[in-house]
C-alpha cells in the first residue's frame, strides 16, 4: 500500500512540474549541491590523466634528447678529420690531381661508468666488453677528440688507457706544419711532445693530431694543444707541454672506433685514374683509311 501511494505521488509531482514547473526551483538548488560533489569525484581520475600524460611527455623528451646527444656526438667526431681531410686532399691534387677517401672506420657507443683520476694511473671503465665485440688497442674519442685506447676487456666492460697516462705513447704530428712527433702523459691532466728539435717552427696554440704511425690509432684526429714551449740548456730538444683536447674527466659518452682494413691498397684511395695498359693499337704511318 505504502509503494502505491509513493507511486502515485510521484507521478503527481512529475505532472505538476511538468506543466507547471514547481519543482525548478528545487532542481537548480540540488544540481548546485551536486556539482562539487560530482568535481571532487572526478578529481583523481584527472589528476591520473594529468600524471600519467606528464610522464608519457617527460620521456618522450628523454628519448628525443638522448637521440639528439647520440647525433651530436657523431656529427662531431666526423668534424674532427675535417681540417686533416682538407689537407690531405690539397697534398693530393696536387700530386695527383684527384682527391682521396678516408679508410672506411666504424663507431660504436659506449657509457663512462668509471674514471680514475690518480695521477700514477689515469683510466676510464666502459659498460662495452668483448661481447660487444670491443677489443684491444682500440681508440676512443669523444665529441673533441682522441682520449686513449683500449688496453683490458671484460664480457661487459672494458679499460681506456687515458693520454695523460705515464705509461701512454701516442705519435702524432704539429697540424699547421706536419712535423712529427710523441706525445706522453705526464699522469697530471698534461702530457708532453717528444724529439722536437731546437730549431723547430713550433708554437704554442699548435694543434696536434694522431700520425697514424704504429697503425694502432687513425690518423687525422685532434689529440691535444700545445701550452708551453721551453728550451733545457744545452738539449737539442724542446720540452713541449700539450693539453688533451677532449674532455677526459667530464665525458659521459664517447665512442670506440673499430679500423676496418682494406682487401688492397686501390681502395685507400679513388684515383679515378684512367690506365691504359695493354695500349691501343696504331694505324702504320702514311696510311689512310
Amino acid at each position: 500500500m505504502q509503494f502505491i501511494i509513493a507511486f502515485i505521488l510521484a507521478i503527481v509531482l512529475m505532472a505538476a512540474d511538468h506543466y507547471g514547473q514547481i519543482l525548478g526551483s528545487v532542481r537548480s538548488v540540488l544540481l548546485t549541491t551536486l556539482t562539487p560533489i560530482e568535481r571532487a569525484a572526478t578529481f583523481p581520475q584527472q589528476i591520473y590523466h594529468l600524471v600519467t600524460t606528464d610522464f608519457t611527455s617527460i620521456n618522450a623528451l628523454e628519448r628525443e634528447n638522448q637521440q639528439l646527444k647520440t647525433e651530436v656526438l657523431l656529427l662531431k667526431a666526423k668534424q674532427q678529420q675535417l681540417v686533416n681531410l682538407e689537407l690531405q686532399v690539397q697534398r693530393l691534387e696536387s700530386l695527383l690531381g684527384t682527391t682521396g677517401k678516408i679508410t672506411n672506420q666504424s663507431v660504436q657507443i659506449a657509457t663512462v661508468t668509471f674514471y680514475s683520476s690518480n695521477p700514477l694511473s689515469q683510466f676510464l671503465t666502459l659498460n662495452k666488453g668483448s661481447l660487444d665485440k670491443v677489443k684491444k688497442q682500440q681508440t676512443v674519442i669523444d665529441s673533441q677528440g682522441i682520449m686513449g685506447q683500449i688496453i683490458q676487456t671484460t664480457p661487459t666492460t672494458s679499460r681506456v688507457l687515458l693520454i695523460t697516462d705515464p705509461d701512454h705513447q701516442i705519435p702524432v704530428r704539429v697540424q699547421r706544419t706536419g712535423q712529427r712527433g710523441i706525445l706522453s702523459g705526464t699522469g697530471h691532466d698534461h702530457t708532453q711532445l717528444g724529439f722536437i728539435p731546437v730549431n723547430s717552427a713550433i708554437k704554442v696554440g699548435d694543434m696536434l693530431e694522431s700520425s697514424g704511425l704504429g697503425g694502432i690509432f687513425p690518423a687525422g684526429y685532434p689529440v691535444a694543444k700545445i701550452t708551453q714551449i721551453e728550451t733545457q740548456g744545452d738539449n737539442p730538444y724542446f720540452k713541449v707541454t700539450a693539453t688533451p683536447i677532449a674532455k677526459l674527466n667530464q665525458s659521459h659518452k664517447v665512442l670506440i672506433i673499430t679500423q676496418q682494413e682494406d682487401e688492397n691498397w686501390n681502395n685507400d684511395f679513388d684515383f679515378n685514374l684512367d690506365f691504359n695498359l695493354k695500349g691501343k693499337e696504331t694505324e702504320p704511318a702514311g696510311k689512310t683509311p
